[in-house]
């Protein structure tokens, strides 16, 4: 039998500007999170803010900074545009800024509102910069599979796995295929229910799943025929006679093929 879909370690790449922009808030979700950051601004060398994790309300640190931030903004996108900047550490008495490059046309600013000694945040700069280059491959469409990632440093190759990984798993539920699966998944439920009670459904249903070692997320048209068969010969049969078994061998699979081959 196939290697359920279960087992395999699933990724999504962001192949849309909805995924595309998805997927770099979730890093920068992540990178506030890790490095306890109180203001975070993705932006363009023209200035245009990408995307940005601002507090509700500010404290009076936290609104002096993200001013600072506005004020210093044209200053940095010329010193991008003409150097190409890499990394910038600034100290002032509300916080710390710490600006990190995004390749040729963006850069990461990310605004300490705390009293922090920059000379001990060594982890905390490798950790923006791991970041950085997160979002600059993810901004950049470059492709994420095997090959490419093999090439890139570990924690950046590593981290973007988690990313496509936490992706899949968000948005998984909005795919087509996801959606056909709980359909057909509601269409075996109700057969089983006028067969043998209402009562008796989830129980076959989890029985079955676990025979097979997935679950219904992950099914194939294959897998969905197979699936059938054992609801059917295992515990229909038993259930309520070999009559009965056999009517719903020649009914319910002639259906659950129509319906499988509706969503084509």
């Amino acid at each position: 039998m196939e290697k359920t879909l279960k087992k395999m370690d699933k990724t999504l790449e962001a192949e849309d500007v909805t995924l595309l922009k998805h997927m770099l808030n979730m890093e920068l979700k992540h990178m506030r999170e890790e490095n306890n950051i109180d203001i975070l601004m993705f932006i363009g060398v023209d200035g245009r803010v990408f995307a940005s994790l601002i507090p509700p309300q500010l404290t009076p640190p936290q609104f002096f900074m993200l001013n600072l931030m506005k004020a210093k903004k044209p200053y940095i996108c010329g010193q991008l545009k003409n150097e190409n900047l890499t990394l910038a550490i600034e100290k002032y008495k509300e916080g710390v800024l710490i600006i990190t490059g995004i390749g040729d046309n963006a850069f990461l600013a990310s605004l300490f509102a705390q009293d922090v000694d920059p000379t001990d945040m060594d982890e905390t700069v490798k950790r923006l910069l791991t970041g950085s280059a997160v979002l600059k491959h993810v901004f950049e469409l470059r492709r994420m599979d095997s090959t490419t990632l093999a090439a890139l440093p570990d924690d950046v190759a590593n981290e973007l796995r988690r990313l496509s990984r936490q992706l899949f798993v968000e948005q998984f539920k909005h795919t087509r295929k996801y959606k056909k699966n709980m359909e057909i998944l509601e269409f075996i439920k109700k057969k089983v229910a006028e067969t043998v009670g209402v009562g008796q459904v989830d129980e076959i249903i989890t029985l079955s799943f676990n025979e097979m070692g997935t679950s219904a997320a992950y099914m194939t048209d294959r897998l969905w025929a197979m699936f059938m068969e054992k609801v059917i010969e295992n515990h229909i049969r038993k259930l309520r006679g070999d009559i009965l078994a056999d009517e719903c061998i020649n009914t319910w699979i002639p259906e659950l093929d129509r319906k499988l081959r509706s969503f084509v």
